[in-house]
């Protein structure tokens, strides 16, 4: 019945423009050179189409006379009178129904055109009769754009399908019709967000997969995809400038610089920004090319960004500890210290990355222990250099009884995190690599008396359990879905306090590592000097925290002089930042506005009672002391899963002035993860594919990637070892797969 409506539809959309019912003939070419039905008919004129015979009959005949041909098939008065009555179906414009000499109806209708009838009762429908316009009607006008019209319409009828929006949702019943641009689009984005190389299209297995799936989509060329590519980011990119001008009171900044194989340097900056909704978001402006690594070429290429995006607010920028990129945020205060884009005149404007100053503090502590290190290094590279022995080293496993199934990771030498993972993993293997030396005659040959010692793996497992602390602490701090500013301080009071922990330890590695660490934090984190004012304010506009608890914190380390000047500084600070941002909402709205002034305007203007005029004066120092009452409210209670920037969109009607403060201080970031994932995506660095893209190909694949990915879910494009193994060991329960893979596979080894 659905196909049949269709039909009934194209051909009366034929019909109509033939007969002159259209004033004009509309035809809308798509994409792909498919012509494209016009809009139905209304259901007014589909029923006051043939409200009675003399209506019915005056159709016909000037569908016919208006191509300029006789009216040679025009039905009788009295064959017409069953279309007295209403009609649903649009086939009667060429049919009309047939009545005895007694004006009953017969069954039977005659075409117009023709005169041929065929039968037409309630049983038969009308798809025969539709059937002789299509194929055997030779005096139906305009045959051929009928036929073209009826597939057109035919190939976008709609499919019932269960689709799911997320993972999350449930499955909701939809109606499907293919598009061919549509698909072509779907096809663009996941080349972008899955990093395929345009070559993808022309593959054979995708082709197959096509023809298979959907037969009737025209797959483009990879030039095509890679033409889309670019006019999607165009796209993109103008959707991020209005929500940047729209939803944007100041943005923070992070920045990153890598070289690829190819020697060429590019630079990586992504604006934090929080929305009028109180939605954090991060999104990657400019993946730029950079002359050098030079402060001066990085604070030109940033300032060059902000001039394209048009930024002219900003909060902070995070950066590494690099001397270069002090030059840079030098370099770069000169240019946008006039053009007023500061806020404290600029003084908080340099933020140092929380992850590189943990990676230093970190990478002094390891020194006394490189050489157990480098022995189980060693060790761990053997094992995995080969199937053979990575085979042997699991039977091992087994006669040792170890029950982890965790795999042994290699390690970069200059990450700390990485070679705090590849011990954790291997100090639980310590009896497997025992055995091993009595199996394996070259694991002993290789090594000999450069072997890891008990000293070793029991300097292994202290630094494992010394290094987890710092691991935990960096990760809760590279978070970029979230706020991290309001953590920057209590984290740092966490790992002071297990630095103070580690250098009175009984274990003398354990307290010298504790003292070489000490002394680099201080170098960074020393005195509420060397710390960003922003770090302390972001703290107390936690209402769990406030600012009890940051004086609290820091006298429980420093003297109490020094946490009463460090509260000063907050509060002097806050007050500023509160002046400056009620200063900009006024002149925003057309000048400064003087309350008492404006209660004496209201007197003069018309008389009020003495209420009302008290209450202007009570809200009006309410206004000014709405940092006290802040202040003054009890915190709220503590719990891991507090809602931060949902609390200020609720309470922003409270502290309306403090609550703009909030959203831009919230959003500043801690570390420059967010960057360096543009270069590195959840451990993995930029792959030799992107390495030899063009820097232009390259930024807009990159940034499109990060604007179309969005959502809160993090980016994993590899596959652990973990999962690979886990996968491994479901697929091989399949008794057909045991029997025709696995003996294979013990002949090759």
């Amino acid at each position: 019945m659905a196909s049949n409506s269709n039909r009934e539809f194209s051909s009366n959309s034929v019909s109509m423009r033939i007969s002159g019912n259209l004033n004009s003939k509309r035809k809308a070419i798509s994409s792909d050179g498919r012509d494209q039905m016009p809009p139905p008919p209304s259901r007014e004129n589909l029923n006051s189409s043939s409200p009675s015979s003399a209506n019915t009959q005056t159709v016909a005949s000037n569908f016919v006379s208006n191509e300029g041909t006789p009216n040679e098939g025009t039905p009788s008065p009295t064959s017409l009178a069953c279309a007295s009555k209403k009609v649903r179906y649009e086939v009667w414009v060429h049919f009309v129904k047939l009545n005895d000499d007694q004006g009953n109806e017969t069954g039977r209708a005659k075409c117009v055109y023709c005169s041929k009838d065929y039968l037409a009762n309630s049983e038969q429908g009308t798809s025969g009769l539709w059937k002789h316009l299509r194929d055997t009607c030779k005096k139906f006008p305009n045959k051929k754009e009928f036929v073209e019209a009826y597939k057109s319409r035919d190939k976008m009828q709609k499919i019932l399908n269960f689709q799911k929006a997320s993972e999350s949702e449930k499955s909701k019943l939809s109606c499907w019709q293919f598009d061919q641009q549509a698909c072509r689009d779907a096809l663009v984005k996941m080349i972008i967000k899955d990093e395929l190389p345009f070559r993808f299209v022309e593959g054979e297995g995708f082709r197959e997969f096509i023809q298979v799936s959907l037969p009737m989509f025209q797959i483009p060329s990879r030039y095509t995809i890679a033409r889309d590519c670019y006019y999607l980011f165009v796209q993109e990119k103008k959707k991020l400038h209005a929500l940047l001008t729209s939803q944007c009171q100041r943005v923070s900044l992070t920045t990153d610089t890598w070289t690829s194989i190819q020697n060429v340097s590019y630079l990586c900056l992504t604006a934090h920004f929080i929305d009028s909704g109180w939605n954090l978001h991060k999104r990657i402006l400019n993946f730029c090319v950079v002359k050098s690594h030079k402060g001066i070429n990085i604070g030109n290429a940033i300032d060059f960004c902000m001039d394209e995006w048009g930024l002219n607010k900003v909060m902070c920028i995070t950066v590494d500890n690099a001397s270069s990129n002090d030059t840079a945020v030098q370099q770069l205060k000169k240019k946008l210290t006039k053009k007023n884009a500061f806020v404290l005149g600029g003084e908080a404007f340099h933020m140092r990355c929380f992850a590189h100053i943990l990676q230093l503090v970190v990478k002094d502590g390891l020194e006394s222990a490189q050489y157990s290190i480098r022995r189980i290094r060693d060790v761990v590279k053997y094992v995995r250099g080969s199937p053979q022995r990575l085979e042997m080293f699991k039977k091992c496993c087994e006669s040792a009884n170890i029950k982890s199934k965790a795999s042994l990771q290699l390690d970069c030498p200059t990450r700390w995190n990485s070679t705090y993972l590849m011990l954790e993993s291997a100090v639980v293997y310590q009896k497997a690599f025992d055995k091993l030396e009595d199996v394996d005659s070259k694991f002993l040959g290789e090594f000999g008396n450069d072997m890891p010692s008990e000293v070793d793996w029991t300097k292994a497992r202290n630094l494992t359990r010394f290094l987890k602390r710092f691991y935990d602490v960096t990760c809760k701090i590279s978070g970029s879905l979230y706020s991290t500013s309001n953590l920057y301080f209590p984290e740092i009071m966490r790992v002071l306090k297990d630095l103070q922990a580690f250098q009175s330890s009984n274990d003398l590695n354990l307290a010298e590592m504790g003292r070489m660490m000490r002394e680099k934090f201080d170098k960074y984190w020393g005195s509420i000097q060397k710390m960003n004012v922003m770090l302390f304010i972001a703290v107390v506009l936690d209402p769990r925290y406030k600012m009890d608890y940051l004086a609290a914190k820091y006298k429980s380390f420093y003297s109490e002089n020094d946490a009463n000047d460090l509260v000063t500084r907050v509060t002097n600070s806050l007050r500023a930042l509160m002046d400056e941002y009620k200063g900009n909402e006024q002149v925003g709205m057309g000048g400064v506005i003087n309350p008492s002034n404006d209660v004496e305007d209201m007197v003069e203007d018309e008389e009020l009672d003495d209420y009302f005029i008290e209450r202007e004066k009570e809200q009006s120092l309410v206004s000014k002391g709405e940092l006290d009452r802040y202040f003054g409210e009890l915190p709220e209670k503590y719990t891991h899963d507090f809602d931060l920037l949902n609390w200020w969109k609720v309470n922003a009607v409270r502290y309306p002035i403090l609550s703009k403060v909030a959203k831009d201080v919230l959003a500043i970031q801690s570390s420059t993860v967010a960057s360096e994932s543009a270069f590195s995506t959840g451990g993995r660095t930029l792959d030799r594919f992107r390495s030899s893209l063009t820097p232009t190909t390259a930024e807009v694949l990159i940034c499109c990637q990060d604007w179309l990915r969005s959502s809160s879910k993090p980016i994993q494009l590899e596959e652990t070892i973990e999962d690979l193994e886990s996968l491994e060991s479901e697929i091989t329960q399949d008794p057909e797969i045991v029997e025709s893979v696995m003996p294979r596979t013990r002949v090759d080894c």
